[in-house]
């Protein structure tokens, strides 16, 4: 998905079970409905806006730190009901689930109000089918991802996915107890603070990880090239996410990682440029691989530093209407003269996937590793009562040419495929040398370097 502040207003996919463990997560509190000076308050509780006249009903963003997921955020208003939702003759199996339990469950004490009204609403918006991006998050857990758009999450920091029965490290955040720790990307979890990971869905494993700063947790992992595990203690702390890193590789090519579209990102990626500029850049290959997307205006921002204005970046389509151009805003870009090749794989996902989609549909750049994700919807952030939120798609994109991506991804120009634990970090302190190039296995970026050096290669057209 790509994200809209919440405060901004519309402007303008994750993997379905993949999450910033450290960031933010899903399901806060509901109380029962209690007339004031009514005696049966205190017993039987009734479904919240229901049943007893006078009772008020309810009104109305993982990393591992845990939180933010491939996402497209479009800041929105308040819920309103379109229709009374009890006066639908369905709801009555719903109210009669809800006597059943109250009146039959064995363990009286185990039944939490609050608890089973979340599981409700979260039942709805998963019962959409749209798994991993309309989603219901609690108050903790929309504070949460909204810290993670801000760039900013208590945790341990690493984005993980869990592809088939065990998690597995995405990537590790720069500068985060996971990266200090040596956890590669392309590590398996097995087991966290002695449990196993096996079959854990992405909300039991993030709430095994999450804590509060200054807290440890211990992880079993194994790097996906040796056979023996190794474990690592990670005391959880507040991560402040440098969206960009670049370095000089040989021949004029500055290699520009953006992790994320978070705020800031445009900025700092201006920064990082005039910077490469300044120390020799005559060319760029930006990095979008494992970037799970963020703020839609921060993609748009990023794609005017490469594009003049007036280009198309992605294009919007409503339910009930034509797709709608969005296009590049200013003609004072650091990077509009720069031959430029964008690297993405299967994990750079919404905003990641606007931008990569943009330059390459424009013919800016070429597009070289496999093909992105495919999110590919617009998130419309629903403030309820009690400051939980609904994150509900309201809206598909395209790419610049009005190719529909939803679950089918980006496709590169150039494909390039390669294990998530070869992918080179950029650091800006580094030399890098061509021997130290040459002994690279991240082919993706090899191959990068090549389209903008060598005669006649890929990404070696005029901007």
């Amino acid at each position: 998905m790509a994200i809209q502040p919440p405060d901004a207003r519309p402007h303008t996919r994750s993997p379905p079970r993949s999450c910033v463990v450290g960031r933010s997560s899903f399901p806060s509190p509901v109380t029962s409905c209690r007339c004031v000076g009514g005696p049966e308050a205190a017993t039987k509780p009734t479904l919240p806006g229901t049943a007893r006249r006078g009772c008020p009903g309810a009104r109305g963003r993982l990393r591992a730190g845990v939180g933010v997921d491939r996402v497209v955020w479009d800041g929105g208003p308040a819920a309103r009901a379109s229709s009374p939702f009890t006066e639908l003759a369905e709801f009555r199996v719903l109210q009669e689930t809800w006597d059943t339990i109250h009146e039959q469950y064995v363990d009286q004490e185990a039944i939490d109000t609050q608890e089973l009204i979340y599981g409700a609403a979260a039942g709805m918006v998963d019962a959409l089918g749209d798994t991993g991006h309309s989603r219901f998050l609690d108050p903790e857990a929309a504070r949460e991802f909204d810290e993670a758009t801000r760039g900013e999450f208590t945790g341990i920091g690493v984005e993980l996915d869990i592809p088939v029965d065990r998690p597995i490290v995405i990537a590790p955040i720069d500068g985060s107890p996971a990266d200090e720790a040596g956890v590669r990307p392309g590590d398996t979890i097995l087991e966290v603070d002695g449990r196993s990971t096996r079959d854990l869905t992405m909300e039991e494993l993030t709430e095994l990880i999450r804590g509060d700063e200054g807290t440890a947790v211990k992880l079993t992992l194994q790097h996906a090239d040796e056979d023996e595990p190794y474990t690592v203690t990670l005391t959880r702390r507040k991560i402040v996410i440098q969206p960009v890193t670049w370095r000089l590789l040989p021949d004029g090519v500055a290699h520009v990682r953006l992790s994320e579209f978070s705020v800031g990102a445009t900025d700092d990626l201006k920064e990082a440029i005039t910077a490469a500029r300044e120390a020799g850049a005559r060319s760029v290959v930006l990095d979008l691989r494992n970037n799970p997307g963020g703020l839609v205006s921060e993609a748009i921002g990023v794609a005017s530093q490469f594009m003049p204005e007036g280009r198309t970046v992605f294009q919007q389509e409503e339910r009930d209407g034509e797709p709608k151009p969005v296009n590049t805003i200013g003609n004072d870009g650091v990077a509009l003269d720069l031959p430029m090749v964008v690297l993405a794989n299967e994990y750079s996902a919404s905003a990641a996937e606007i931008v990569a989609g943009s330059l390459r549909d424009n013919d800016r750049a070429t597009l070289i590793g496999v093909a992105t994700y495919g999110t590919g919807t617009v998130l419309l952030p629903i403030e309820l009562s009690d400051d939980s939120v609904v994150l509900i798609g309201t809206a598909l994109w395209r790419t610049a040419d009005g190719d529909q991506i939803w679950k089918e991804g980006v496709p590169p120009d150039v494909e390039v495929d390669m294990p998530l634990e070869r992918i080179s970090r950029p650091s800006a302190d580094e030399d890098v040398t061509r021997a130290d190039l040459a002994a690279l296995k991240d082919t993706q970026l090899l191959a990068a370097h090549e389209a903008l050096t060598g005669d006649g290669g890929p990404g070696a057209a005029n901007p």
